[in-house]
């Protein structure tokens, strides 16, 4: 949105005394205009539309549920969901806003609630567009609205499902024409029930218009046009990719991008609970918000969001054909794996009724947890929290304690491997699916989670070990293997921040962590791991040196990496280093920490000081890497809300993004590679089978014999990288791939192989 002056005019807060102590706050966001706060309930909207008249005041901002309940006709509304909409009634404009300690315990609490006063204060600053129109398409019109929609520059899709049978109940269509004269796009909506083979033949002409397809989170929709061999021809817009490139802190559901770059509209997603028309009415204003949200980003984001949304929108094709692909489920290796896990939870569960005295303790319920930590002695935890932590925390104060709590901490760990990873049930057919997002990070990283078929994992999730990744198998005639980038994080942090020693220590042939262990406990790197063998000697040490470096990495405090390492690894850690019986887990994790910053000093030293001077700068953290032309364009940009001179979470998120960022983007890329050079390449694609991004890694199957795919697709990976430093100098670094692919090198059976 262009800024624009601030009118003078006679505004209304209306909110509850609550509200008070960050009235303040909202000063800035209302410029020259005289406000009033009205802070007492309200009981009909007449005696509100008095007290406006006798004051001359002409809208209304607003936290008052009372009056959102008057206004929009919901007995029961959400001001989360309502936050934003706009409603105009008797001349009076009322807007919306989140309750107001956000301005507070959210980093964009203050941008978003200004964004939305704006709506009432600069409504110059806002394009208006015509009023949403739709209609239904019938036997009788269809044929015309197709060559209407056809002349269209743009059409935005959305689909509205039924977890019956997977069935696509609707579709909805929003033609864009760009050709008015003053400017702002004309829309037509129209949606189609798929209530008939002629209603099916229709959507796969609409689908293939040459018009751009624009999306909300749509590779959702495409799953489903996909098992309806109707899919999107020349879908190249997606508003929850394109608003995550511009403000990738921020909400992206389409309720909340409508109230940020819509004007005069309102919440909508209640409909959906309606009547059949009703039903129909939704789908189509989701495709008429999605339009007017295109064109509205295409008109405010800046050139680096637009950057952004040139690396990002094209992972949306092989994560849809990664999430369509699926890895196979060995079944009967299933019901062995369960019964494993079950025999395993029943044991422990027996040994802790024994100790307890008890029958059928329940280590999941709070109640009981918080009974068990009053009786041994722990109240104050139990008042806090029966979490993972805080009962590793309990468990120190006694060895009674350490074991009963050890054993409840077995019994859940058990339990939630076996429902979650175990459970018979979330194969589609005999394959496990998921959803990969590229819009579900801040920095860029595909996240995962259960696939939009209401079946599947978050693949990014299967747990380390044999348990799980031994029922996940290669299909018929073929091999799995796994392709990994090796240190990638590390070698990113120390080019970017030009630490020559931690570039010395990452890019040299001895053993990483082995190296870090040596440097910072003072122990022999030969005592720790040989070269010769490649083994490690000292595992533990290496072990330790490893999660310190994870941690203090990203300026990790004392607190924070008691809670990472857990007790036990810090008490492990006093002893292997002889550090004084009396110091605390908090004294423990300073000398540790310490010992790492001393061996790479420039990353407080110059690094941690140049993230904070670059968002005190710009508000935001750019890419200061660049990969060769043909891997595109260069890297993420991130906006950043919260002050990382005030806000020591911040400080830490930022601190860690840039190399986290850069490590997503060259996996990104490398994944895009893959995809373009072996999936969809006819010298391969029939032999290899593109199936996940997992951390640094990517997973993939391929023909029995054609093991020459995997170097293949370790050079895709291997993408030369040059980074200019937080010193100032530039350096150029290739992250190497290592093949994870069984103890023949020719690919495993099971996934568990790989490990």
């Amino acid at each position: 949105m262009v800024p624009h002056k601030m009118s003078e005019q006679t505004l209304l807060y209306l909110g509850n005394q609550e509200d008070s102590p960050y009235l303040p706050r909202l000063k800035s966001h209302v410029g020259g205009a005289t406000v009033y706060a009205k802070l007492s309930p309200i009981l009909t909207w007449a005696e509100l539309a008095l007290y406006c008249k006798k004051r001359s005041i002409t809208g209304i901002i607003s936290t008052s549920t009372k009056l959102l309940a008057i206004l929009s006709g919901d007995t029961k509304p959400s001001l989360d969901s309502y936050a934003g909409s706009y409603f105009c009634r008797d001349s009076i404009e009322v807007v919306f806003i989140d309750p107001l300690p956000q301005l507070v315990s959210l980093p964009y609490g203050s941008f978003v609630t200004g964004r939305y006063i704006s709506k009432l204060v600069c409504p110059e600053g806002w394009t208006t567009y015509q009023a949403f129109h739709w209609q239904i398409g019938t036997p009788a019109n269809i044929e015309s609205l197709y060559y209407h929609f056809a002349t269209a520059t743009m059409v935005a899709v959305d689909i509205e499902t039924t977890r019956t049978n997977l069935a696509i109940t609707s579709i909805a269509y929003t033609a864009v024409w760009l050709d008015a004269l003053d400017g702002i796009p004309r829309l037509d909506s129209l949606v189609l029930p798929i209530d008939s083979e002629f209603a099916l033949a229709w959507v796969r002409k609409f689908n293939s218009l040459p018009a751009i397809k624009i999306t909300q989170n749509g590779k959702y929709d495409n799953s489903y046009l996909l098992r309806y061999n109707a899919p999107l021809s020349n879908w190249l817009a997606d508003t929850a990719t394109a608003f995550h490139c511009w403000y990738s802190e921020l909400p992206k559901d389409l309720a909340t991008l409508a109230a940020f770059f819509i004007r005069d509209g309102r919440y909508w997603k209640d409909m959906a609970a309606g009547d059949a028309m009703q039903r129909l009415e939704y789908n189509c204003r989701d495709t008429y918000a999605t339009a007017i949200i295109w064109c509205e980003w295409l008109r405010q984001a800046p050139s680096w969001a637009k950057t952004n949304y040139l690396q990002e929108f094209p992972l949306l094709y092989p994560c849809l054909l990664a999430e369509m692909t699926g890895i196979k489920r060995d079944m009967p290796e299933l019901e062995l794996a369960s019964a494993e896990v079950e025999a395993k939870v029943k044991d422990a569960s027996v040994s802790l009724d024994k100790i307890l005295s008890v029958t059928n303790f329940n280590t999941n319920s709070p109640i009981q947890m918080k009974a068990l930590l009053r009786i041994l002695g722990c109240g104050d935890i139990a008042a806090e929290s029966t979490d993972e932590k805080h009962l590793a925390k309990a468990s120190f104060r006694h060895p009674l304690t350490s074991r009963i709590l050890d054993l409840v901490l077995e019994v859940r760990g058990l339990r939630k491997l076996s429902s979650t990873y175990l459970k018979k049930g979330k194969e589609h057919g005999n394959r496990i699916l998921y959803s990969l997002n590229p819009h579900g990070t801040d920095t860029g990283r595909l996240a995962s989670k259960e696939h939009h078929f209401w079946c599947g994992l978050n693949i990014q999730n299967i747990p380390r070990g044999t348990d799980v990744k031994r029922t996940l198998i290669a299909d018929d005639g073929f091999a799995l293997a796994e392709v990994d980038l090796e240190q990638a994080e590390s070698r990113d942090t120390a080019n970017i921040a030009g630490d020559n020693n931690l570039i010395a220590a990452v890019s040299g042939t001895r053993d990483f962590h082995s190296v870090n262990a040596s440097a910072f406990f003072g122990v022999s790197y030969d005592s720790i791991y040989s070269d010769s063998s490649g083994k490690t000697l000292n595992k533990q040490l290496r072990d330790l040196a490893k999660r310190v470096n994870h941690g203090a990495n990203y300026n990790m405090g004392a607190n924070v990496l008691v809670e990472t390492m857990g007790l036990t690894a810090i008490y492990r850690a006093s002893a292997m280093l002889g550090l004084p019986v009396i110091w605390e887990p908090k004294q423990i994790a300073a000398h540790l920490l310490e010992q790492f910053h001393k061996t790479y000093p420039a990353l407080q030293r110059t690094y941690y000081t140049g993230v904070v001077a670059e968002i005190k700068t710009t508000k935001r953290l750019t890419s200061k890497a660049t990969h060769d032309s043909k891997y595109h364009v260069a890297g993420w940009t991130r906006y950043c809300f919260a002050d990382p001179e005030k806000d020591k979470r911040a400080l830490n998120a930022y601190i860690a993004h840039s190399p986290q960022s850069l490590n997503a983007m060259t996996l990104n890329k490398a994944f895009m590679q893959v995809f373009n050079t072996v999936a969809m390449n006819p010298e391969y694609s029939n032999d290899f089978r593109l199936l996940a991004q997992i951390h640094d890694s990517i997973l993939f199957e391929f023909r029995i014999g054609k093991e020459h795919i995997i170097t293949k697709v370790k050079e895709a990976m291997e993408i030369p990288v040059t980074v200019v430093g937080y010193d100032g100098n530039t350096r150029k670094f290739t992250v190497p791939a290592a093949a994870k692919t069984g103890k023949h090198g020719k690919g495993v059976a099971r996934w568990s192989e790989t490990e």
